[in-house]
């Protein structure tokens, strides 16, 4: 599914960018343009500026920038085609989605069923006596019960399958977002039965699925709605939705294991709270912690499963550039037993002895293993092992084996010759990273060509006539000049707001917002040093490094013929035809 480029110009062109980040940031007119305190970095001075005329912001601090969409998207940590919508609703602008027509239709349909199955569940609690004291002896009071819409399911087969009958939910769609199943033989049952119901929002508050927790005894203790084409576990966290705020305003995330944990703290005053949906925290999860904030407390239990979920997620946390903190819970089984016996102010405090969790880690091994014998050191460091091949290709690496070497008494030579036959990891990176870069950390060739096609007339056409793209080195830059000429192809013409409005890659936007609004005296393409002549001189030095690189391939192949072969002769006219190219 696709916004056609043509409505996300128009949604753009009717968007009020000042207007709209003057929701979040306090700005003041500086000229033509703007001004305030940057929200994404630690400003004192207003560095933060947003262009009217040109449609984006741009932090001359940190380098982030981008469209009004790419504004929305940092603020409300929502996808790109969320924050399209945001502004079209705003506006008044209605667009359908290229192909996916029927793919809305069904989610619309599903998050009704799953609206309606809320219903039902939140009716039931009102009559179920045992469900209300469930809840008020877990130390959730009645307001609360209501506010985070917290239900029940009875011990019914055809409970809400009836109720969603007569409110016109059709029972394909009940089925595939897990509130019924189908029998057998024939009909439909009830999924969830006795069981405390749990809502799961995703980023926007829609109701995407449940847990159940069972009231009384019986297995599973938990069950989750089955994933369906709303809702996928490994691509939420419970209660970030509400926490947002609290994550923003305490500058950092809790994580912890359960849903009566994440409830038990929010209600509480620790709102910065969030929980993986009773399952193991996985890449995507971390990743979606990571575009919150960069700091994460896990606050795990003390039992062998906690300590387990602490290694398991170690590797996870450095691949996505993480180093988190740890709290271990001695005397009470859970977060939610915590706060209830020591109240919050107490733990506070105890979130504020929390260690990193790879000193927490590896102080945990020297306390299982002597690593004052080379037994017990053999023991650690094969504990150790798995959590190093994960990282074996990265500069995580070398961080974890100084830690390893200096805790366990291990020689960091010795760590580093078990690595050379370990497998790659898992958990690989994207393969450009550009945060944060400015004009002069990209190479001034491709980087002013690109600039050329992005600000100035006629340089796509020469640029796409010269057929050197091919030949570009940085992937950033030759990705951009792959946007810009496929944004040419569909429309037509070519506006660098438009390319801008269209990006839903952050780095990518912040760099074109960069460009467009650079400082100027970092302008190589301003008037005064003739912005024409240097992109042309730029073609120039990268056709003729391409036909150096060539000469090398040529003279190493011709190496390896016989002189008087055909491929011989044939390599011998090319070096000679690229010599007299070089040499006009």
């Amino acid at each position: 599914m696709r916004i056609p480029e043509s409505k996300i110009a128009e949604i753009a062109a009717a968007a009020d960018i000042v207007r709209v980040i003057s929701d979040y940031v306090d700005l003041k007119k500086a000229g033509k343009d703007y001004r305030g305190i940057c929200p994404f970095h630690g400003d004192k001075d207003p560095s933060f500026y947003v262009s009217p005329q040109k449609g984006i912001f741009h932090c001359f601090g940190c380098a982030v920038g981008g469209s009004v969409f790419n504004f929305l998207m940092r603020m409300e940590n929502v996808s790109f085609l969320e924050a399209v919508r945001m502004v079209a609703q705003r506006y008044g602008i209605h667009f359908e989605l290229e192909g996916g027509k029927a793919k809305v239709e069904d989610k619309e349909r599903f998050l009704a069923a799953l609206e309606a199955g809320q219903s039902y569940f939140k009716t039931s609690l009102g009559s179920n006596d045992a469900a209300q004291q469930y809840l008020i002896n877990r130390g959730i009071p009645p307001e609360w019960t209501e506010r985070l819409d917290l239900g029940f399911a009875p011990d019914s087969w055809d409970g809400i399958h009836s109720y969603l009958r007569t409110h016109e939910i059709n029972s394909g769609d009940a089925v595939s977002v897990g509130l019924v199943r189908e029998r057998t033989g024939g009909g439909y049952y009830d999924y969830f039965r006795s069981r405390i119901m749990i809502p799961i929002r995703n980023l926007n508050g829609q109701v995407v699925g449940f847990g159940g927790r069972i009231l009384g005894d019986g297995d599973p203790k938990y069950l989750n709605s089955p994933e369906s084409g709303i809702f996928r576990k490994r691509n939420i966290l419970y209660g970030l939705d509400s926490s947002r705020e609290g994550i923003r305003r305490e500058g950092y995330v809790i994580l912890v294991e359960g849903y009566f944990d994440q409830i038990s703290l929010r209600i509480r005053g620790v709102e910065n709270t969030v929980a993986p949906l009773g399952t193991a925290l996985g890449v995507e999860q971390i990743r979606l912690i990571k575009r919150f904030c960069g700091k994460v407390t896990t606050v795990f239990d003390s039992d062998e499963a906690g300590l387990r979920a602490l290694k398991r997620s170690i590797p996870l946390f450095l691949a996505a550039e993480m180093e988190p903190s740890c709290l271990i819970l001695d005397e009470d089984k859970d977060p939610d037993e915590a706060i209830r016996r020591l109240g919050v102010e107490a733990f506070r405090k105890l979130l504020d002895r929390a260690v990193p969790m790879i000193d927490f880690f590896l102080e945990h091994l020297k306390s299982q293993y002597d690593v004052n014998t080379i037994h017990g050191r053999n023991l650690a460091l094969e504990e150790c092992l798995p959590i190093l091949r994960e990282v074996a290709d990265s500069k995580e690496r070398d961080y974890f084996i100084e830690r390893l070497s200096s805790r366990i008494r291990i020689r960091e030579d010795r760590l580093l010759r078990l690595l050379k036959e370990a497998p790659r990891r898992h958990y690989q990176k994207s393969s450009r990273s550009c945060s944060g870069k400015t004009l002069f950390d990209f190479p001034a060739d491709e980087r002013n060509v690109v600039r050329g096609m992005l600000l100035m007339d006629g340089v796509i056409e020469r640029v796409v006539k010269s057929g050197l793209i091919k030949n570009f080195e940085d992937p950033v830059l030759a990705e951009l000049a792959g946007r810009i000429i496929a944004l040419r192809e569909q429309t037509g013409k070519f506006e660098a707001s438009d390319l801008l409005n269209s990006l839903d890659d952050h780095d990518l936007a912040s760099i074109v917002a960069t460009w467009m609004k650079p400082r100027p005296e970092e302008d190589d393409l301003r008037p005064e040093v003739d912005g024409a002549l240097t992109v042309d001189e730029s073609l120039d030095y990268i056709r003729l490094r391409s036909f150096e690189r060539r000469k090398v391939e040529i003279k190493e192949r011709m190496k390896k013929c016989a002189p008087g072969e055909e491929e011989y002769n044939l390599l011998a006219q090319e070096l000679w035809s690229i010599g007299r190219r070089l040499h006009r």
